[in-house]
């Protein structure tokens, strides 16, 4: 073919884009570009017996995107190719079918009536020793076979079976590299550069070398993918089983059991989250999905998206109005008059607290936290601010939490692991500003080796930080900006100094007897009526109280205007109760049946006398059922059998060595009796009466002022180096501890050692110093109270604490004298009688 037309000439380009044609290889080619269809027309047009019909050139772009390539886009060596066959499509498309036959090297381009034309010449290719290329050759042929027997079933067929063939029986190594570099799927690149590659023996090397790199990387593929199959778990193939389950079922018509997942991901896409919250239910769906829907890990999976689905969830761009906004300070002051009775410096700072939230709404307002006695009233009036502002309520307890997972939940992980309580709060209000009750703050367990609680309840209580509140099992930012907490405690200073630096505290102090008897009457004994049913209209036209306040408010509104009081004219139309009270014997309980600054033990002991009411109405006939029953105060012995608490009662009259003093609980105050008896001895004082340190030294301090002013004191003629003083507190197993019995021992002690009796209805309070100083006690108004319920007529307080007189109720302020004294001498002048006391019957 020296001398044959593909020695050089000009021929009609076919550009290819990224395909490659190789001498001795048929493919077919597309073609779309107007010149390319022309270069196929030309090529054709020529007669059948011109050497140059059906020839063109095929070369390969620089740039597969380039649709008029020119001279400097083409790579240079190119494939003189034959057109064996050309099929017609769509007007101005077709394929052609063509064959290669040798490598040209272009020369030049020009474009001739909308035709590429190229000059080209034959390439000088070099064959390179005879003996290599043979054996070059031989380790090509090794190599396919090694390929196609990796190479998967699916890949086989019979057209590539013949190519393989050929490949093998063909004896021509220069022929063979050019077969095999069609056959293997090379990258366009690497077949560019074998195409361009015109010395035989580097072509076959490059082949080879590209040969044995695909084989190597069949053969990690291969062991991959037998790893896999060989380790596929149980829990796939139940996958697979179970798909191919749910196909069955479906051409069944049975339900599809993927309902569940359906509902749940139709609720969340109802839902708008957060952006991370959205990225976390997005990928747990996704998981989910894939899973066995009765694994253990798609329950998992399952109660998570549940969560999600259920919370409520603040949106920062999509905040809606504060209902809080429209508070009407005349009604929520109606409200906490209509709710509680008495506390009147609580209920002011409630109402502030209310009018600031109403005119900086969004102002992060203070951590009130109510402290007092049990039964006081600091859930009612969280309840209150509740139904207030239109928000919802929910309490849950601190006492006992030891570990912070209850606060911020446990992590996924953990067999049955739940959200924090907080959360669960959250899910329990559905809404995302609701008014939380964290009870019993002061319960909560220091750190341990489970943790820190407090700690934990910082975050989420800080209204710096509690906006992207993280909890551990939905692990997401949480935000409580929005949420109203509000705290209850005992003691205040049982609460963690972490969170107690936080909280602004506003104290409930117990009640006085009056306030008790109108609480008793106006709240407790409507309610116990209609719980015991003793109002039956009333029972039967009710509905079952779901908890709010306001149907409660609502219930004992009516229980007011149906009850008949004592001096009241009949309402018209009102229903009568079923027993009916009187004061005496609501006094009765509150004075001798239960002693408690709060109305929780009242409550109980009314419930008691009005169940057994209910029982004998129960036992009787209708006609008696429609008779109200008359308690009277020889009823209360019978029911609730003797008086339990008269030995707090102001004494029978006056004693030696016998003082009253007054002491605080975290119930309310009480009566502390100091007894004190002079004994023979060696000057030693015994102190019994579980007494703390505190008050020991306070004992001691006493006696000491005493014997350094025994002449002035009237009591020099003791010998006290023989006489032992023993002084004790009745109520033994109850520990006490404070300064604040300083006066009351030092009057007992001098009452003892000077013979002269001590007033039995005055109380006194406050610490005393050596040189005979009353110093500020602490919990005066308790106190104070404690000694009205208990019928004392004078008190005796440090001067320091007439800064405390406000804060007593007027109702035992009319009823008591307060003695305020700066010094001993003041005390003893009001306490001791002026005679030696005499026996007392």
């Amino acid at each position: 073919m020296s001398n044959g037309p593909l020695a050089a000439g000009v021929l009609p380009l076919l550009p290819l884009r990224s395909a490659v044609l190789f001498p001795g290889v048929s493919m077919p080619i597309d073609l779309a570009r107007p010149a390319s269809v022309e270069a196929v027309r030309r090529a054709t047009h020529h007669g059948h017996r011109d050497e140059l019909h059906n020839l063109v050139i095929v070369a390969v772009q620089r740039d597969p995107m380039n649709d008029q390539p020119g001279f400097e886009d083409l790579h240079p060596i190119a494939t003189a190719t034959r057109i064996v066959q050309v099929l017609r499509g769509l007007p101005g498309r077709m394929t052609v079918i063509v064959r290669g036959l040798e490598r040209v090297r272009l020369d030049g381009l020009e474009r001739v009536e909308g035709c590429d034309l190229v000059r080209y010449q034959r390439a000088a290719v070099s064959p390179g020793g005879s003996a290599m290329l043979t054996a070059l050759a031989g380790v090509l042929r090794d190599l396919v076979k090694r390929h196609e027997s990796l190479l998967p079933a699916s890949r086989a067929s019979q057209q590539r079976q013949e190519s393989v063939q050929e490949a093998l029986d063909e004896r021509d190594a220069a022929r063979v590299g050019d077969l095999v570099a069609n056959l293997v799927e090379f990258e366009t690149l690497d077949r560019v550069a074998l195409l361009q590659q015109l010395d035989g023996g580097e072509r076959l090397r490059k082949l080879v070398e590209l040969l044995a790199q695909r084989c190597n990387e069949l053969e990690v593929k291969r062991d991959i993918d037998r790893s896999v199959r060989e380790h596929l778990s149980r829990h796939e193939q139940e996958a697979v089983l179970r798909h191919k389950l749910r196909a069955i079922q479906a051409e069944l018509g049975d339900d599809d059991p993927d309902s569940w997942l359906d509902e749940l991901a139709e609720r969340l896409d109802q839902k708008i989250l957060p952006e991370q919250a959205q990225l976390a239910v997005d990928r747990e769906l996704a998981r989910l999905e894939r899973m066995n829907p009765q694994s253990s890990e798609a329950v998992i999976s399952r109660t998570y998206c549940e969560w999600f689905a259920d919370l409520p969830w603040l949106i920062p761009e999509r905040r809606v109005d504060d209902p809080g906004l429209d508070v009407n300070l005349e009604d929520a002051r109606a409200r906490l008059e209509a709710d509680h009775h008495g506390l009147d410096k609580v209920k002011k700072r409630v109402l502030e607290y209310l009018a600031v939230r109403r005119l900086a709404p969004n102002q992060r307002g203070p951590l009130l936290c109510f402290a007092g006695p049990p039964g006081v009233g600091k859930t009612t009036l969280a309840q209150s601010i509740a139904a207030t502002l239109g928000r919802e309520f929910v309490r849950f307890s601190l006492g006992g939490v030891r570990d912070d997972a209850e606060i911020r939940g446990h992590r996924r992980t953990y067999v049955g692991a739940l959200p924090g309580r907080l959360i669960q709060a959250m899910k329990k209000a559905g809404t995302h500003n609701p008014v939380i009750l964290l009870d019993e703050l002061d319960k909560l367990s220091g750190a341990d080796l489970r943790g820190d609680p407090a700690s934990a309840l910082l975050e989420a209580l800080d209204p710096e930080q509690n906006d992207a509140f993280e909890d551990h099992y939905l692990n997401v930012p949480y935000d409580f900006s929005q949420v109203i907490f509000i705290c209850t405690a005992n003691e205040v200073g049982a609460i963690p100094a972490v969170l107690r630096d936080r909280l602004e505290f506003i104290y409930l102090s117990g009640y006085t007897l009056e306030e008790k008897l109108q609480i008793a009457r106006k709240h407790l004994l409507p309610k116990e009526l209609r719980d015991n049913g003793l109002l039956p209209a009333l029972v039967d036209a009710s509905p079952a109280a779901p908890g709010s306040l306001r149907d409660q408010r609502a219930r004992n509104t009516s229980l007011l205007v149906a009850m008949r009081r004592e001096g009241d004219d009949p309402v018209p139309g009102a229903i009568e109760p079923g027993v009916e009270i009187s004061d005496a014997v609501l006094e009765l309980l509150a004075t001798e049946y239960t002693r408690e600054s709060g109305v929780r033990n009242l409550q109980r002991r009314l419930a008691a006398l009005l169940r057994d009411v209910a029982m004998q109405k129960a036992e009787a006939d209708l006609e008696s059922f429609s008779k109200p029953a008359v308690l009277e105060v020889e009823d209360v012995g019978r029911i609730l059998g003797p008086p339990r608490y008269r030995e707090e009662l102001m004494a029978s009259g006056p004693r030696v060595g016998v003082c009253t003093g007054l002491g605080w609980t975290p119930t309310g105050g009480r009566l502390l009796f100091v007894e004190v008896t002079i004994v023979a001895g060696t000057g030693k004082l015994r102190l019994t009466g579980r007494l703390g340190d505190v008050m020991k030294e306070s004992a001691q301090a006493a006696l000491s002022l005493i014997r350094s002013q025994a002449e002035r004191l009237g009591v020099g003629h003791v010998a006290f180096d023989k006489r032992d003083v023993h002084v004790h507190l009745p109520s033994g197993a109850v520990p006490k501890d404070g300064p604040s019995a300083g006066i009351a021992l030092t009057t007992a002690l001098l009452s003892a050692l000077g013979g002269r009796s001590v007033r039995h209805d005055i109380a006194m309070t406050g610490e005393v110093t050596l040189r005979g100083h009353v110093l500020a006690i602490g919990g005066v108004r308790e106190k104070v109270l404690a000694a009205h319920r208990a019928g004392i007529t004078d008190v005796i307080l440090p001067a320091r604490n007439r800064k405390d007189e406000p804060d007593i109720p007027a109702a035992a302020l009319a009823d008591l004298r307060l003695h305020f004294v700066s010094h001993v001498d003041e005390v003893l002048a009001l306490a001791l009688c002026e005679v030696p006391a005499r026996a007392s019957a």
